[in-house]
């Protein structure tokens, strides 16, 4: 028969090999959990962090509608809300939008206005008082 080239193998390679394999423990299901907790701690954090980036873009962006308001006058509340809604603007094309509202004290009675901002310009597509 002829020789293979792994059958020619020195026996210290062999036992060097052999003392290598001995070392790793013998549970797979470790690594697997080890991975597994991993990856849901990072899906965690990061899920987090997303949550928080979207929350302070809000912020600015009602923000930037109260400090329009506030050139004219104090205002009294405000809000967005954090969910998108499909919007057809007036050229015809859907984006997504933000739905908000502020309230103003004018000549002693409070007023409503609300304003829809594009989620991903920030540009603000409507602004219009609530009878």
């Amino acid at each position: 028969m002829g020789r293979s080239p792994y059958n020619g193998a020195s026996k210290a390679s062999n036992q060097k090999a052999g003392y290598i394999m001995a070392k790793l423990p013998q549970r797979p299901w470790v690594y697997f959990a080890a991975g597994a907790l991993s990856g849901l701690f990072v899906g965690a954090v990061d899920m987090v962090w997303h949550q928080r980036q979207a929350r302070q873009l809000l912020d600015r962006r009602l923000q930037q509608v109260k400090d329009l308001f506030l050139r004219e006058g104090p205002i009294e509340g405000s809000w967005i809300e954090s969910k998108t809604h499909p919007y057809t603007a007036k050229s015809g094309r859907t984006v997504r939008v933000n739905y908000g509202g502020i309230t103003r004290k004018e000549h002693g009675v409070l007023h409503q206005y609300e304003f829809i901002m594009d989620v991903a310009s920030g540009q603000l597509l409507d602004l219009y008082p609530l009878a």
